[in-house]
């Protein structure tokens, strides 16, 4: 998808369903904001942006770190996503404010102190440019932190729905660009530092965060209920048409495997955490 492709997905259903489950969303990406804000390095009085924001999570955590001084501001392209922040940050009377805008072209004012991330940056056309405008918004002496999914295959929880849903296919599917806009487009490292520094970052430095997360959903069949709802397999079903109760059951099976002693399904997960400077 391009930009304008992005921005119609995103207000369109798949971002109305982001909004009904954003609770659990982001208590399974819980552990990713974690990390953001423990590498930011954010301090007191300080002015945050957030790019791709979604419904504010990660905003809200760096309005109560940096405090009441500037507080926090969150840019996404969604407007049901942003809506929803809106309302969670009145809720909790933060120091956050969000704007509805496309953070390869918006520019903040004033400049951040500190541009953070919890997987919103895949999904530029130009992810160069995109980065050189972001740049722009940061003031000299100001830093970059987030986090990128590393490839589809060593992401257990995204890879094992695909799997389920494979032997059920009318026809398979196209080989996907691996650098295409979309949630796996900064799987390899290298890719994204040449595209920091084509963007003018200095200090560039990429580490591996490989964790188990706890998806959503009590037990394996409220799991793959949610998985079929969002992700890369409820693109797969929206475009192939195929038996919806077949891959359900396939699904299940495979989560059973993956059950915690709880009966909560845990997976593996990979990714990239980035951190630059505007020197």
């Amino acid at each position: 998808m391009n930009n304008e492709d992005q921005v119609e997905y995103w207000n369109g259903p798949a971002g109305q369903k982001w909004v009904d489950q954003s609770d659990r969303l982001d208590a399974m990406l819980a552990p990713f904001a974690d990390t953001v804000i423990a590498h930011a390095g954010l301090q007191p009085d300080e002015f945050v942006m957030d790019i791709g924001c979604g419904a504010g999570a990660l905003t809200l955590r760096a309005a109560a770190e940096a405090g009441p001084g500037q507080g926090a501001l969150g840019v996404d392209v969604s407007a049901p996503l942003i809506s929803l922040a809106r309302e969670r940050a009145l809720a909790a009377g933060a120091p956050a404010r969000f704007e509805l805008a496309d953070a390869s072209t918006y520019m903040a004012s004033p400049a951040a102190d500190c541009v953070i991330s919890r997987f919103g940056v895949m999904f530029f056309d130009d992810p160069a440019a995109a980065f050189a405008n972001i740049r722009q918004s940061v003031r000299q002496g100001g830093r970059l932190a987030f986090v990128c999914w590393q490839a589809l295959t060593v992401n257990d929880w995204a890879l094992a729905p695909l799997q389920a849903a494979m032997p059920f296919l009318k026809e398979a599917p196209a080989p996907a660009d691996p650098t295409a806009p979309g949630p796996f487009a900064f799987q390899d490292k290298d890719r994204v530092a040449r595209i920091l520094s084509d963007a003018g970052w200095d200090n560039v430095v990429i580490d591996p965060v490989e964790t188990a997360i706890v998806l959503p959903g009590d037990d394996a069949m409220s799991t793959a209920g949610f998985m079929m709802q969002l992700g890369p397999l409820s693109r797969l079903l929206e475009t192939q048409g195929i038996d919806e109760a077949q891959v359900r059951d396939a699904l299940i099976q495979r989560l059973q495997q993956h059950k915690a002693p709880d009966g909560r399904v845990t997976m593996k997960s990979a990714c990239w955490r980035l951190t630059a400077d505007n020197a």
